[in-house]
């Protein structure tokens, strides 16, 4: 009733066929499962799942199956009555997990998927905000799988849906819209810096995490952009909100939409709108030429719409220019012949200032950017003398024209790359 769409796709669509009346052949049924089982161990590698992964990939599925029963455990409770008829659903799918389970370990046909009951990765890698996803799903497939009725089970399914939520956002949590599928994509592989492998840029990170703090505990918070010259950490620092402990866990969301999809920015507020998650919405490298008038569209999304932007979504970009849409003296020149000159001038700062809150992260110092080099070189274990390490780095940058954090990794990255 509420999780009809569980059998009827990925893993758990092969493995029903697999075990269905009418399935044709044994080498179809071997096929399905080999097919599934390829797909989970390929997951499990890339996430470092451990542990029964035909219960853990049944969990994932539950957890991702997005109806609006469950979605209402993001704001509010919900009946006893209607937790009793979700468990009895997964209490009915789950059945078939244990057919698939029990084929794999009865023929000695698929003696080697046996292991995939109590896997192990290959290494430890993935993002922390990952690691806490699937560390809860495994915790729901092991409550799933010793469960012995229906009722058993509920108060785990309870506590799940309450803390994580379900659908595309219970255990991915970085997205990109893509216009082509009309959609939201998972990004998987996700950037791990954090605030402390980020040197410098001390207020400015406060700032933003004061005001992103403020936004996940829904007490009011300002639309941001941060500007300043390229490669200072801006892009950077957004990302290491995602990393940022607790923030996930705290029903935090990215959207990244980039310049040419912000026509379509009110459809993706429509997804989101009224979710229990905090989303924010990410434009990166934001800049406009002069005759570009799609920030018109970004505008009216901020403020001044009609249909105002959902409480839970707060917009962070980034820029090089302070004013995001590009002035020439020109402009000032012909404002003189303009009737309304000064309302011209104001137009092109319109968007700037739309956002609440602005950070500036300007290139530092000549100490702070070698005390980023050396950190940078501690961090990857780079041994070289200090006055060695200045010369080279002062004439690294020297050549590339900025104090920047940038050009400080890349000034480490050349000297591994000459250790070599």
């Amino acid at each position: 009733m509420f999780f009809k769409d569980i059998p009827e796709t990925g893993i758990f669509a092969r493995l029903k066929k697999a075990v269905s009346l009418d399935t044709v052949t044994v080498g179809y049924t071997r096929e399905m499962i080999y097919d599934a089982a390829a797909d989970m161990i390929l997951e499990a590698e890339k996430h470092s799942i451990r542990g029964d992964l035909w219960e853990i990939f049944y969990a994932l599925a539950v957890a991702e199956d997005d109806n609006h029963i469950c979605r209402a455990f993001e704001r509010t409770s919900t009946p006893d009555a209607v937790l009793r008829i979700i468990s009895s659903e997964v209490w009915t799918h789950h059945k078939l997990i244990s057919a698939v389970k029990h084929i794999v370990e009865s023929e000695g046909t698929y003696a080697d998927l046996r292991a995939l009951s109590n896997y192990v990765p290959s290494g430890e890698g993935g993002a922390l905000p990952a690691k806490e996803a699937y560390e809860d799903v495994t915790r729901l497939a092991q409550s799933i799988a010793s469960a012995v009725s229906p009722e058993d089970m509920a108060p785990h399914l309870r506590d799940f849906f309450t803390a994580r939520g379900s659908g595309r956002f219970a255990v991915d949590y970085a997205f990109r819209w893509n216009q082509r599928l009309r959609d939201l994509v998972p990004i998987r592989d996700i950037d791990p810096i954090t605030f402390d492998s980020l040197i410098g840029y001390e207020p400015q990170k406060s700032e933003l995490l004061a005001n992103t703090e403020s936004f996940i505990s829904g007490r009011p918070s300002n639309n941001v952009l941060l500007f300043g010259d390229s490669g200072t950490g801006k892009s950077s620092s957004v990302r290491a909100l995602l990393n940022e402990p607790g923030f996930v866990r705290g029903r935090l969301r990215m959207i990244e939409a980039q310049q040419g999809q912000f026509a379509d920015i009110p459809d993706i507020l429509d997804m989101i709108r009224g979710s229990g998650y905090r989303f924010i919405l990410f434009m990166d490298d934001l800049s406009f030429e002069e005759f570009e008038v799609e920030y018109k569209h970004l505008k009216a999304i901020i403020e001044g719409g009609l249909e105002r932007k959902p409480d839970n979504v707060v917009i962070y970009a980034t820029s090089n220019r302070r004013n995001i849409i590009r002035e020439v003296w020109s402009d000032r020149a012909s404002s003189v012949d303009d009737v309304h000159g000064w309302d011209t001038m104001q137009e092109k700062h319109s968007l700037s200032d739309r956002f609440g809150l602005t950070i500036w992260y300007p290139s530092v110092g000549k100490d702070e950017y070698m005390s980023i080099v050396r950190s940078i070189a501690r961090e990857f274990g780079l041994v070289i003398k200090d006055s060695e390490m200045e010369t080279s780095a002062l004439r690294w940058e020297l050549e590339r024209g900025g104090f920047t954090g940038r050009t400080a990794r890349q000034f480490v990255y050349h000297m591994l790359q000459q250790e070599s």
